[in-house]
């Protein structure tokens, strides 16, 4: 299947062909990375020629157009008088080279992602731009599904489950680094770098409004601990002053008292429930040490001397007190 257009603007002239090559999804998914062309020169089973001695450039030119490239059912979008719509099959996203070629990853509809899971379709054929002169390919136009292959590529089965959807079995190392850093696989050497050291750089730098300096961390644990020691002390000396208050403890019980009250509360709660306030009466005070002795005023000694110095004085007798 070949299909032709000839650019005669081009320094020397350059044509599109059509090369075909088989998907190889054995276990019934359809790839996301596809092997579009082989390395350096190449001859379809209808005995075509090309070189792919530049793919760097076929590359920079697909990067540099920024709009992604079709693959469609037989190549229709090629074929002239092609009347009505024409559906995509897919879509080419991305251009990376390997060992092995040029590699595309392609974003499947779910018609064409299904036709491929079921075997409808089993070939991909490049759409290429290359020069008359020296058949070099100079540029990708898309792709097709087909059934009739050109190309004798080699044939792609579907990602392992170990891999991720970006990945190859012939991923090279820069290029698994790339997608582990969340990168194209295609990212040159100093975009990776750069990720690279943000990753690093996130890591060592932690967001102060998530992370506390460990410093101020133990500083204020320790003054929690402190509160919570001071608080549990003064509770602890409050219960023990009542319960000495209400003869439950003698002065010689108060250490081994407030040591189990702020160690074990409960176990001093227990203590005082099962006991009865045995020293109660030690702490009463007695009626004759709480007043004055009354005073006895009908039976009062008065001397001869008293007597004396009353009348002297033009008192009655008795009213001096001795």
């Amino acid at each position: 299947m070949i299909a032709v257009s000839v650019n005669r603007s081009a320094p020397s002239a350059t044509l599109t062909a059509v090369c075909d090559r088989d998907l190889g999804t054995p276990s019934g998914t359809a790839p996301a990375w596809v092997h579009l062309l082989p390395m350096g020169a190449m001859t379809g089973r209808d005995g075509r020629t090309f070189v792919l001695d530049d793919p760097g450039a076929v590359v920079t030119a697909f990067n540099a157009a920024k709009v992604d490239l079709p693959v469609d059912f037989e190549h229709q979008t090629e074929r002239p008088g092609t009347v009505g719509p024409v559906p995509a099959a897919g879509w080419i996203k991305a251009l990376k080279v390997t060992a092995t070629g040029l590699w595309g990853r392609v974003e499947w509809t779910a018609t064409a992602r299904n036709m491929i899971a079921a075997r409808e379709y089993r070939y991909l054929s490049p759409v290429l731009v290359y020069r008359t002169t020296d058949r070099r390919i100079v540029r990708l136009k898309g792709a097709g599904l087909v059934h009739a292959p050109n190309l004798e590529l080699a044939a792609l089965a579907a990602q392992e489950d170990s891999m991720t959807p970006d990945q190859t079995p012939d991923m090279t190392f820069m290029e698994r680094f790339a997608v582990a850093l969340g990168l194209p696989p295609d990212a040159d050497a100093e975009t990776i770098l750069m990720a690279l050291e943000k990753r690093l750089t996130d890591k060592a730098t932690p967001d102060p409004a998530k992370f506390a300096p460990v410093a101020a961390m133990a500083e204020l644990l320790a003054d929690r601990n402190a509160r919570i020691a001071s608080m549990a002390e003064e509770t602890a000396t409050l219960k023990v002053d009542e319960a000495f208050r209400k003869g439950y403890l003698t002065s010689a019980m108060r250490p081994w008292a407030v040591d189990l009250c702020r160690s074990d509360p409960e176990a001093f709660d227990t203590f005082l429930e099962t006991s009865a306030p045995a020293y109660g009466h030690l702490l009463k005070v007695s009626a004759h040490l709480s007043a004055p002795p009354p005073l006895n005023r009908g039976n009062r000694h008065v001397s001869p001397e008293a007597d004396a110095i009353c009348a002297r004085l033009g008192l009655p007798p008795g009213s001096l007190k001795d």
